[in-house]
């Protein structure tokens, strides 16, 4: 299979998660209402989803390991597009729930796959840039889908969005089931000098571990964003809904940008180097955002606007630089955790996947459980993942210059 055509099929795994999520979050009050529930349930049904993604990277790691990525890919996707179906199909929210249950297992697959079959084909900097291309293709999705979302209501009704994920999955699997090698050796032919990895082993393993609490500070400053950005943006600013999405999707096309610069960067610059400028970039920025509300105090009468009119663009500027620091830190971070682990990448990108999302909504349910939240809070947060990613690499070269001392 042509390396351009395996990127490809990889993106479509990926953006898998994120269609899942956002194509139907534009109409969930009309499900809801079509399904005799309340908002609440219709959100449950989202939460399940997101709890079925995280956990179901565990089993899915092991079994990539084992029995191949092509076969788990196999099961996922069919996995996925039974459950959108039976989604479509729902009379009742308990219904629509199984669905959502069963299509966080499906998509998973994916999520694990990518990372595990990057970390098979590619190696050390060709695999950071793979991984950033890919993450830059996938940004688009949270994008899009929502719009494909709204029109497929307008035009076919709720269930068509399901429809449409079912045959989006249906499609990939039989481009897998024609087109995609087995890329893990491992699963071919097994190599009995290589001993199976314990979750709790890599754990303990003080490289992998050193990239893992990086990349998971990293998710848990974009999580907090996500958290408190309507709070900030629609209650705090009175912006309306559709000023709020333009300046979301404005911050999502920094994590593109990111990382298609990313890319041509690791042409000159090591990956280490690159994730030192990620991080140091979130700290730099989050600074200057404890403050920006100040600055927009000053600036305003210099510039005959609003002073909130001066804040928000300083804070949505501000938060595009974090945005792209994030972007640079989880790429990096990703790709050096997964050299950490031979040839067990499918687990090593499953621990990672289950510890990010977990820390993402740790951090989500607490800014949803605080009375208000605001620039201020929001900048201390994404400074202390920033100082966060800079210990943790400082340890990271200490435990490291100290071992390369000890004789053999």
């Amino acid at each position: 299979m042509k390396k351009q055509h395996l990127m490809l099929m990889l993106v479509a795994m990926g953006c898998l998660a994120a269609l899942s999520t956002d194509i139907y979050l534009p109409v969930m009050p009309t499900i809801a209402d079509a399904l005799a529930t309340n908002m609440a349930m219709v959100q449950t049904s989202l939460a399940l989803f997101f709890a079925t993604f995280a956990l179901g990277q565990l089993i899915y790691g092991p079994l990539s390991d084992n029995f191949g990525r092509r076969n788990v890919l196999l099961v996922g996707m069919g996995l996925f597009g039974f459950a959108a179906l039976l989604c479509a199909q729902a009379e009742s929210v308990e219904t629509l729930m199984l669905g959502r249950f069963l299509l966080g297992l499906g998509a998973c697959a994916g999520a694990v796959s990518c990372f595990a079959i990057c970390r098979d084909v590619y190696d050390k900097t060709e695999l950071t840039k793979t991984i950033a291309i890919v993450s830059a293709t996938i940004g688009i999705a949270p994008l899009i889908a929502p719009t494909i979302g709204a029109m497929l209501n307008e035009i076919y009704g709720w269930q068509s969005i399901f429809y449409f994920l079912a045959i989006y999955a249906f499609s990939l699997f039989f481009w897998i089931l024609t087109s995609l090698p087995e890329t893990n050796p491992a699963s071919l032919k097994p190599d009995q000098t290589v001993r199976p990895v314990s979750y709790m082993q890599m754990l303990l393993n003080a490289n992998y571990f050193s990239y893992l609490l990086v990349n998971s500070a990293a998710f848990v400053a974009l999580f907090a964003f996500i958290a408190s950005s309507p709070v900030i943006f629609i209650v705090d600013w009175h912006l309306t809904e559709f000023q709020f999405s333009l300046l979301f999707a404005f911050n999502a096309a920094w994590m593109i940008v990111a990382n298609i610069v990313l890319s041509a960067a690791l042409k000159r610059y090591s990956t280490e180097t690159m994730l030192k400028t990620g991080y140091m970039t979130i700290i730099i920025a989050g600074t200057a955002m404890l403050f920006s509300v100040d600055y927009a105090k000053f600036i305003a009468p210099l510039v005959g606007l609003e002073v909130s009119a001066v804040a928000i663009v300083l804070f949505a500027l501000l938060m595009g630089f974090v945005t792209m620091g994030i972007a640079i830190v989880l790429s990096t971070s990703m790709s050096q955790l997964l050299q950490c682990i031979k040839l067990q990448s499918g687990k090593a990108a499953a621990l990672a996947g289950f510890i990010r999302f977990s820390c993402g909504f740790a951090i989500t349910f607490v800014i949803s459980q605080a009375s208000n939240i605001n620039v201020s809070d929001l900048a201390v947060i994404i400074i202390i993942c920033g100082v966060t990613c800079s210990l943790a690499m400082f340890f990271h070269k200490q435990s490291s210059a100290t071992l390369t001392k000890i004789p053999e």
